[in-house]
């Protein structure tokens, strides 16, 4: 009996160092795309939030006229999502933070913004357009893996992507 469990003690202990080294040495073989959904964006402030992986696909939907959402997935799996959405102007800018799930514990920045590790919503501000009258635009940034969570690269994401949109034809 005791044989029986150093051997299953020594094969879990090297499945465990197998995944851990696995892990460690996950790469990125596939280009983070200059543009992402229309939106041109640097790769190198993309890159950081993205797992590892073999093949990145990025599509555009547009669910409803107040919403467009651009996912990211890699190796099939969902990685980012950056969204454009209409809010109603009477609306607080918490309220829209409550419909990002990655923003669950963050509070108002100074900017008056939204961020945390794995998300942010941010007001395009100035941005006005007939087709949205008495609406504000807002973005909305997800990540899935919290291991790639960093705030600070998430909010220069999210600042470079908004300021994008705000130039954009979203914002004539």
């Amino acid at each position: 009996m005791a044989r029986r469990m150093v051997a299953a003690t020594g094969v879990i202990a090297a499945l465990v160092m197998t995944a851990g080294c696995s892990e460690s040495n996950a790469k990125r073989e596939y280009d983070v795309p200059k543009a992402l959904c229309g939106v041109p964006l640097d790769p190198g402030l993309v890159s950081p939030l993205l797992p590892a992986g073999k093949e990145i696909k990025v599509r555009k939907a547009r669910p409803v006229p107040s919403r467009e959402n651009c996912r990211v997935d890699v190796d099939g799996h969902w990685a980012m999502t950056l969204n454009l959405e209409w809010w109603e102007e009477d609306v607080a800018s918490a309220l829209v933070a409550s419909g990002n799930p990655q923003l669950e514990k963050t509070q108002l920045s100074s900017d008056g913004n939204y961020y945390s590790g794995t998300g942010a919503v941010e007001l395009v501000k100035g941005c006005t357009n007939p087709g949205h009258a008495g609406q504000l635009l807002y973005t909305s940034l997800q990540i899935s893996d919290p291991d790639l969570g960093d705030t600070t690269a998430m909010k220069k994401l999210a600042t470079a992507f908004t300021e994008t949109i705000g130039r954009s034809d979203e914002c004539p």
